[in-house]
């Protein structure tokens, strides 16, 4: 399946790297970049394999999530195409949550 990032997606992993890379270093910041973008691929063969977003299930679109560390990975698949819609940390206030 096709993966499709969202802006607001790709701008959360990169906030996630900058401040990992500020607060722990750099190679913490890669690594955990490099974990989340592992479970895409996963996603891609397993596209079911994420469970089900309690908090976006009122939205009716179906959001998922794959959970690397503290953070979530929520998409939703649309046709052919798996859509990565937030990377979340899992310690906020999951109101927060975008979808």
């Amino acid at each position: 399946m096709k993966v499709v990032w969202s802006d607001w997606a790709l701008d959360q992993l990169d906030e996630i790297h900058t401040f990992l890379e500020l607060e722990a270093s750099e190679r913490i910041a890669d690594r955990t970049v490099a974990k989340i973008l592992e479970a895409v691929a996963l996603l891609q063969q397993y596209p079911l394999g994420g469970q089900v977003e309690p908090w976006l299930e009122h939205k009716g679109l179906g959001h998922r999530r794959a959970v690397v560390g503290n953070y979530k990975l929520i998409y939703r698949i649309h046709k052919n195409e798996i859509r990565i819609t937030d990377v979340f940390d899992a310690r906020q206030d999951p109101g927060k949550m975008r979808g």
